[in-house]
């Protein structure tokens, strides 16, 4: 079984989870390259003498999972929890290939997904009767507008669940109803949405309270510097941040977040209960990892129900075994709505264990395309910054949007040293 655990290396899994917060707040940017800039603290890494082949399972020591593990811990679980990062190609396939693998070892779960609201439960359960194709999701979701990401990320999930006459269940609350309940009160909600949520919102563990706090304390620093820098290339003095009227943003963050994982646990045990089946719960890696979110909530509502948690690894070190019970070996991936998927090779190559960013594929006419990137550029800066991870992606879009000037990065191709400028073409405003 699983057990509680410290921050991912890096951390994966808050990244999208605590930026969509933290954007609802108004204190981020919309982005059209988002890896994660809460995803947390780089983890040292040290050169490896074998790597695992991609989506391989293992163990929390790093070695390979036996069947015989497999079945002793993941297979007796009533709920699997496996985390993601969301742009990460890779961690949908070996999500699937988990749903697969349980399959063929007897255990038919039930499948809840994050990035489907409670209230299209009925579009589902229309999946669920046959009467719904894969391909009839995205547009009976309402995909696009509803959770963002490309639905071709996830769409192996929904075809394994289908395989195997797998019922699929929405975990989220209702599109933007947690966000209000955090500027307004749980308490302040109409009754007809109160009733749409869980009747207790589990709070969230101290610890895990001051980690939000950090993050949420580096997210205010990188907008104050997109800010200062968009201020300066326009030549004009930088606005004086509108009065927040008494509003604690930070406990609003934090409510947010215990509401989600609240109600993505209550929701998990529904599936439970309706179906008789464990539950597969597949999440942001921030929602899974150390058993602070989801995991805490299932125990308050099933204190004897067993469970286990399924993380990804990124290479370099081996996994960090306070972060869960078992993991799924897949490289640091980023593929963005700006038609340009990119890896990180983790390796010894700095103090923190960095490694080299290189563009694995471009789409046809995409921004990226028309930009003039190809595949198998390696990318050595990002808006000025040293591209040593990921998440320089991130903070480079940040201020590139808040500056209405498109990304840009310097890549290395065929021993040539090339500016490439991506254009945004997004709000230079926050998220309303």
């Amino acid at each position: 079984m699983s057990t509680p655990r410290p921050p991912l290396s890096p951390r994966l899994g808050q990244g999208r989870e605590c930026f969509r917060t933290l954007a609802a707040l108004g204190l981020a940017l919309a982005l059209a390259v988002g890896n994660g800039g809460c995803a947390g603290k780089k983890a040292p890494a040290a050169p490896q003498a074998a790597r695992p082949l991609p989506e391989a399972l293992l163990t929390a020591s790093g070695e390979p999972l036996s069947p015989a593990a497999f079945a002793a811990d993941i297979a007796r679980a009533d709920y699997i929890l496996v985390g993601e990062e969301h742009p990460n190609p890779c961690d949908h396939l070996a999500q699937a290939g988990l749903i697969r693998r349980l399959v063929a070892s007897g255990v038919r779960p039930a499948v809840g997904r994050e990035m489907v609201p409670a209230d299209r439960q009925d579009v589902l359960d229309a999946f669920n009767a046959g009467k719904l194709a894969v391909a009839d999701l995205p547009a009976a979701l309402a995909w696009k507008t509803t959770w963002g990401y490309p639905f071709a990320l996830y769409a192996p999930i929904f075809e394994a669940a289908r395989e195997y006459g797998l019922p699929v269940f929405a975990l989220n609350a209702p599109a933007g109803l947690a966000r209000k309940a955090g500027r307004v009160g749980l308490e302040n909600l109409p009754p007809a949405e109160r009733v749409t949520l869980p009747g207790a919102v589990v709070a969230p563990d101290p610890a895990q309270v001051e980690e939000l706090r950090e993050l949420f304390s580096s997210h205010a620093a990188m907008r104050e510097k997109a800010a200062t820098k968009a201020a300066e290339a326009k030549g004009k003095p930088k606005k004086a941040p509108a009065p927040d009227s008494g509003r604690d943003r930070f406990a609003e963050f934090t409510t947010v977040q215990a509401l989600w994982d609240t109600q993505m646990a209550a929701r998990a045990v529904l599936a439970r209960a309706l179906t008789g089946r464990p539950v597969v719960v597949v999440a942001g890696g921030g929602h899974v990892e150390r058993g602070w979110g989801i995991a805490k909530r299932l125990r308050y509502f099933e204190p004897r129900s067993r469970l286990a948690t399924v993380m990804p690894w990124r290479g370099g070190d081996g996994p960090d075994r306070a972060l869960a019970g078992s993991f799924y070996a897949c490289p640091a991936m980023h593929k963005s709505r700006l038609g340009m998927t990119l890896s990180q090779e983790v390796s010894d190559a700095g103090p923190d264990g960095a490694g080299n960013l290189l563009v694995t594929a471009v789409v046809p006419d995409s921004p990226a395309a028309k930009a003039g990137l190809l595949a198998g550029d390696a990318v050595t800066a990002a808006g000025g910054h040293p591209a040593t991870h990921l998440a320089v992606l991130h903070t480079a879009a940040i201020e590139a949007a808040k500056a209405g000037e498109p990304l840009r990065l310097t890549v290395s191709r065929a021993g040539e040293t090339l500016d490439i400028a991506i254009p945004l073409d997004i709000p230079a405003g926050p998220k309303k």
